[in-house]
């Protein structure tokens, strides 16, 4: 096979002999490669194998047959002897189980277990002048300081990961590693999809959606004017920020959007071939011009410039340019004024009034001293696309300027008319200060939420200390009140949104002769509600309209009337008929479908004021955001059909930006949201509260059968054998009055559903789309597979665990790395021994354990050394249960409660009679 080398003399090598070789990595410009070593790091080339064992024999037999392959190559790189394992895939899976293969500092390299993910992680860094992007890959969401040895494996800390793979590009990954301004954001994702394969975008917790074939705006890009007056006009197409020659040179056949209202980011496929569609048609009306004229060589085609003579140009943009518009982007028309055409930014002018729910009056716009109406104006751009001047001039406005103008200015009677909520907007445009003038009165409403801290609000008489943010929210709630002004309190979970609506309450009835107020929502948080209010205020007065002896007269007696949303729909023609101080949504989530019988019910409550509460972030939702101010300002955006017209079909389709600041600056004033990352400071380390929860009837039913079969099977045993020979008995009841309790399904072969799993999974939908990661623990198999059903419904992504579960440590590692998953359901004694799960900072307990040394080891889980945020707490009680006395005992009988449960075997250790009594009683 080697005959060639003994023909040209090529002299057998001299063999080495060493005690001690290692395969040592290195890394280049050209990626990772090895070297055989000697523990002095000295490079050996010749060595005898015969003392190593047979995997290091077959390192060293495959690396001399890549030596001498390499001998027939030639290369004018320095570097063409060192093995790049890359090129040499069998080597390194040698490689990956051989003890002799080394870092620099002689550490074994090991391969780990698992596939990691990679991820980029997009920042966004606040300057002084711009925002600025910072882009991180990074391995497991965590881990920055690592190197790719090939396309699907990389090493950190002397530990090999493999990865799926990146692509062929891997070598370039660094790139991804930049600093870039705000604006290059969609570009620089593009960029990042079309090099590279399986890269997770870890972004504000946007979520990433894959779509189809997005349309391609086509353009005119007038580039200049010669001095010959030859046009050069190039043509392209955009899609959002980004432009045909971008996708053009980086060979992009998807687009990635970023879309801020709705926190999405969308990949598309986009097609560039759509470019000669664009040419061939501009091409067809020149042929027909330089026909007309008799021209020979009036034009000239480069790819997509064409540059076209004079005259040609005249005619192509007197005559087709204009007609266009409609079709295509142009740009660059400030520089056709030699062709009659300018570009004009109107002047406006307006003189309006207020009126009741709206100003009204006259506006026209101004061009070099030429006055239009509104609606002549943007009539007559709708049909021609510009503005035709008094000198011939055709004057080219910006199409998203008159969409502007649409969305503000309406006709009614004959009169122009404009919302109170476009206020802000409209002084944009008015450049004329007399006219601005006349509404001072309404922005002074809008600058007064700028000065809320120094106003003179006084609090009310509560049984709390508000938090600096709980007392802005308070106050917030107070202006929009006196304004007659609708608002959405949007705060995290967790951060007191009950309480500053309660504080507004007290507020309202600190003056007497005021109407009622109604407070709606799910039927788990009534008794929430009612604690709540006993708790802040107990002067306020409360009913609750809710269950099957309800009536309206008798509720209407009181302060605040609680309700659910399942009886307003039902009740509506009696509710409709009554006149409210204030009505209050909370889980306003719950009317996010405007086409629903809920939704149509809550709107027609009679009301002076209307406010919602929602820790789900609203504004990212546009259909839910239209129902939601339908309610709280119903004459904000008109019908759904404007509004879709105005707001989504713009954001939606076509991704504008310019859309999505003017609805979040009408919106601003009358969403208040805070995160719990904002107000940290202001919180203590870790907050626990129960939260009460009503079973549902049959729930109800099957509770109280077995609890009166148990209170007198129990009391049979004491008095037959005593309490002491009893324990089985009660051991037997305490267990099953617990399932029933959360856990009905267990005894009812799935036909009873428990109430606390809508409340929970309301909560963790809640908590998982703020970006918190969630732990939740119960005491049963059952409840586990009930609770991971829910989450799968949701699409909420998470893990489980119970006392069977072997490989508990690599699916903590997963909930601590991975973001995508979001819930960890495990029972309470699995969670309360040597897990370190700081990644989450909402916790669940299900159905309480009794022992509460066993329920502060599994809070602990997450709040410990190494948690940065607050940690949030949350019992769930089911009311009128056994749970329900057992927190009491907790409660008022400590050291009885230490002597019933102990935290090992949960067996019944010292009760008396009494405490029975207390126990299985109604």
């Amino acid at each position: 096979m080697f005959e060639n080398l003994k023909k040209h003399g090529i002299k057998k090598k001299s063999l080495d002999r060493v005690d001690d070789i290692y395969f040592m990595l290195y890394f280049d410009e050209n990626g990772a490669y090895i070297e055989v070593t000697d523990k002095e790091k000295k490079k050996i080339n010749n060595l005898d194998s015969s003392s190593f064992d047979r995997d290091t024999k077959e390192i060293l037999k495959n690396i001399e047959n890549i030596m001498e392959s390499s001998l027939f190559i030639i290369s004018w790189s320095d570097t063409n002897d060192r093995i790049y394992l890359n090129e040499h895939p069998y080597l390194f899976e040698l490689l990956k189980n051989s003890r002799y293969f080394v870092n620099e500092n002689f550490e074994k390299i090991e391969l780990e277990e698992g596939i990691k993910q990679l991820s980029l992680s997009i920042e966004t860094l606040e300057e002084k002048e711009a925002n600025i992007i910072r882009s991180t890959l990074l391995l497991d969401y965590t881990v920055d300081n690592f190197r790719f040895i090939t396309e699907d494996c990389v090493v950190s800390d002397n530990k090999l990961y493999r990865i799926k793979s990146i692509g062929e590009n891997y070598i370039n990954t660094g790139e991804l590693n930049s600093s870039f301004g705000e604006g290059e954001l969609e570009k620089f994702l593009t960029i990042s999809y079309s090099y590279f394969d399986n890269l997770d975008i870890d972004y504000r917790g946007y979520e990433i959606v894959f779509e189809g074939q997005r349309e391609l705006k086509p353009e005119i890009i007038i580039e200049k004017i010669a001095r010959d007056r030859t046009l050069y006009l190039k043509l392209g197409l955009s899609i959002s920020s980004i432009d045909y020659d971008f996708l053009e040179e980086y060979d992009a056949r998807s687009a990635v959007l970023v879309n801020d209202l709705e926190k999405k980011i969308i990949v598309c496929d986009v097609d560039i071939s759509e470019i000669g569609n664009a040419v061939e048609e501009i091409v067809r009306i020149l042929v027909k011009y330089q026909r007309k004229l008799k021209l020979r060589e009036a034009y000239y085609l480069d790819g997509n410039l064409i540059i076209m003579q004079e005259n040609l140009a005249k005619e192509f943009v007197t005559n087709e340019l204009l007609n266009l518009i409609g079709r295509y982007k142009v740009l660059g028309t400030d520089k056709l004024k030699k062709y009659k055409i300018k570009t004009a930014k109107p002047r406006m002018v307006a003189n309006l009034s207020h009126s009741i729910d709206f100003l009204e009056g006259d506006a026209y716009l101004d061009i070099d001293g030429e006055k239009f109406s509104i609606f002549d104006f943007i009539s007559n751009f709708k049909e021609n696309s510009y503005i035709v001047l008094s000198d011939g001039t055709n004057a080219l406005v910006s199409k998203k300027y008159i969409e502007k103008l649409e969305r503000i200015f309406k006709k009614k009677d004959g009169k122009l008319r404009v919302s109170f909520f476009d206020l802000p907007i409209v002084e944009e445009l008015i450049e004329d200060k007399i006219g601005a003038a006349t509404i001072v009165k309404d922005k002074e409403v809008f600058l007064g939420f700028n000065q809320l801290k120094d106003m003179d609000i006084p609090l009310p008489k509560i049984n709390a200390s508000l938090r600096e943010y709980q007392d802005y929210g308070y106050r917030w709630f107070v202006y929009l009140l006196e304004n007659r002004l609708g608002g959405c309190l949007a705060d995290d979970m967790g951060l007191g949104k009950t309480l500053q609506a309660i504080s507004l309450l007290s507020y309202i009835y600190s003056k007497p002769g005021e109407k009622p107020s109604l407070v709606a929502m799910p039927k788990s948080l009534i008794y929430n509600w009612e604690n709540e209010i006993k708790r802040f205020n107990s002067d306020l007065s409360v009913s609750i309209y809710y269950g099957i002896n309800r009536n309206i007269e008798e509720a209407m007696k009181s302060n605040v009337i609680l309700t659910t949303y399942g009886t307003v729909r039902n009740d509506i023609k009696d509710l409709r008929k009554k006149e409210f101080e204030l009505v209050i949504l909370d889980e306003s989530q719950n009317i996010k479908n405007i086409n629903s019988q809920t939704t149509k019910a809550v709107m027609l409550l009679n009301s002076n004021n209307r406010f919602a509460l929602s820790g789900t972030p609203v504004e990212n939702n546009l259909g839910e955001l239209y129902s939601l101010f339908r309610f709280i300002n119903p004459n904000m955006f008109g019908s759904i059909e404007e509004f879709n017209y105005s707001y989504a079909n713009p954001i939606q389709r076509d991704n504008d930006r310019e859309v999505v600041q003017e609805l979040r600056k009408k919106i601003y004033p009358f969403i208040l949201r805070r995160t719990k990352k904002e107000v940290l400071k202001d919180l203590p380390e870790k907050i626990e509260k129960v939260m009460y929860i009503e079973m549902n009837p049959e729930q109800k039913k099957i509770y109280e059968e077995r609890r009166l079969f148990y209170y007198k099977l129990v009391n049979d045993q004491i008095k037959e054998h005593g309490i002491g020979k009893s324990q089985f008995f009660i051991l037997q009841a305490l267990n099953e009055l617990r399932q029933i309790a959360s856990n009905p399904e267990s005894k009812s072969d799935n036909s009873i559903v428990s109430s606390k799993r809508e409340l929970l999974t309301e909560n963790i939908t809640d908590a998982v789309s703020n970006g918190h990661k969630v732990l939740v623990f119960t005491n049963f198999i059952k409840t586990i597979e009930n609770i991971c059903f829910d989450l799968d419904e949701r699409g909420i992504k998470y893990l489980s665990m119970t006392g069977a579960t072997k490989n508990r440590q690599e699916l903590v590692d997963k909930f601590q790395k991975d973001k995508n998953y979001k819930v960890f359901v495990m029972t309470l004694k699995t969670g309360g021994v040597g897990l370190n799960l700081t990644a989450a900072d909402t916790i669940f307990i299900y159905d309480p354990w009794w022992n509460k040394t066993a329920e502060d080891q599994a809070v602990d889980r997450s709040h410990r050394m190494g948690q940065d945020r607050t940690v949030f707490s949350y019992k769930l009680i089911s009311k009128g249960t056994i749970e329900e006395k057992i927190l009491m005992l907790q409660k008022e009988k400590s050291k009885l409660f230490e002597d019933l449960i102990s935290s090992d075997s949960a067996s019944v250790k010292t009760l008396n009679e009494a405490d029975i009594e207390y126990i299985f009683s109604q």
